[in-house]
């Protein structure tokens, strides 16, 4: 027997995953088009009030091999020295093939 708990849990993570993988999509189609980008210039670029809609995709991202850290820069909103990203070359490479 399966326990109400679990179904709604379970629920809840093909909810989260849904989303996560549209934003992680949307990410990577704004990042294609700007070339290289910061958190933040794909945040504004995506139109999202908070750095938290991109930047957990974007780790996710670079740990899947997806994008690469290509540089850091000096960030013209904050002052900071922040990552650049770009898209992996293999995975561009890869979708001429499908």
């Amino acid at each position: 027997m399966i326990h109400d708990h679990s179904k709604e849990a379970y629920d809840d993570e093909v909810v989260h995953s849904n989303r996560a993988s549209k934003r992680c999509a949307e990410i990577l189609a704004a990042v294609d088009q700007m070339d290289d980008a910061t958190d933040r210039q794909i945040k504004i670029f995506l139109g999202y009030q908070e750095m938290n809609a991109v930047r957990p995709r974007i780790t996710e991202l670079i740990k899947a091999g997806r994008l690469y850290e290509s540089g850091s820069m000096k960030c013209r909103y904050t002052g900071k020295t922040v990552r650049v990203v770009r898209i992996a070359r293999e995975t561009k490479q890869m979708e001429m093939f499908k």
